[in-house]
């Protein structure tokens, strides 16, 4: 929500010293301007999707090339949500499976989805369908990147879109990206592979570990239960730089990897 206002004086504008004051006042109250999101992403395991956010893989199998994901409703009311293929490159679309409320095997370009009705989702609650996710199984032609942005939009209850507005948006953006050449770790000490790139880490598990990772300077930066299985960490609001992976099993044994986010 734009928390916002807007001041408008007539005839100061000759007045210099009237003039930059209205500017440094208008600029404080800018400063303090935020959108807010009428519904959220996230991954199964609670990592936040930001809007424009592109997810990156490096495999077109199942489980490393599946995303699960949730659509919150953050706001107090009762809202209705689809999605849609807006763009893509390297692809036809045929060979994503896109599964939100029902299941689909390929989409195409500004079909919404569901295609004959909607998600409902409650107040402060994720979606009751259990599995919806991305799967991109096109490997492309072996030298440019698979890409798809999808759109997910609100919609009344006749499946009419509701529109964002200034206080209020109503639609999130996320890119699925896929490239064979992505930064990829084959983790054969923790029985597991790890997948870096843009600041977020994709590590999928065969094994419990509590993770603790440490910047250069030796500084706790994050803790995190490893899970068996795929785990998402979102590290985009650090800088890129080295970092200290602690991967450490039930018995106390520790096994650290360094690596550079990128």
């Amino acid at each position: 929500m734009y928390f916002c206002s807007i001041i408008i004086i007539y005839g100061l504008m000759n007045n210099t010293k009237i003039y930059l004051f209205l500017a440094l006042f208008l600029t404080n109250i800018f400063a303090y301007c935020q959108i807010v999101y009428a519904f959220s992403l996230e991954t199964t395991d609670g990592v936040e999707i930001e809007d424009n956010e592109i997810l990156e893989f490096s495999e077109i199998t199942y489980p490393e090339a599946s995303l699960g994901f949730y659509v919150r409703n953050d706001s107090s009311e009762d809202i209705n949500v689809k999605v849609e293929l807006t763009s893509m490159s390297g692809t036809d679309g045929s060979s994503m499976e896109l599964c939100f409320g029902e299941c689909y095997n390929g989409v195409a370009l500004n079909q919404p989805y569901p295609s004959e009705s909607f998600v409902t989702i409650q107040p402060n609650q994720t979606q009751v369908s259990s599995g919806d996710h991305f799967f991109n199984q096109d490997a492309g032609d072996g030298n440019n990147p698979v890409e798809y942005t999808f759109r997910f939009y609100m919609v009344d209850q006749a499946g009419n879109e509701i529109a964002s507005q200034a206080e209020l948006m109503t639609e999130v953006y996320v890119g699925y990206y896929y490239s064979s050449t992505l930064s990829m770790d084959d983790f054969n000490q923790i029985e597991g592979v790890i997948s870096h790139s843009n600041g977020r880490l994709k590590i999928h598990s065969e094994k419990q570990y509590q993770l603790n990772i440490y910047n250069v300077r030796g500084s706790l930066i994050l803790e995190k239960e490893i899970k068996i299985g795929d785990n998402y960490i979102n590290l985009s609001m650090i800088s890129n730089h080295l970092y200290l992976l602690n991967f450490i099993e039930e018995n106390g044994n520790l096994i650290s990897k360094k690596i550079i986010l990128n």
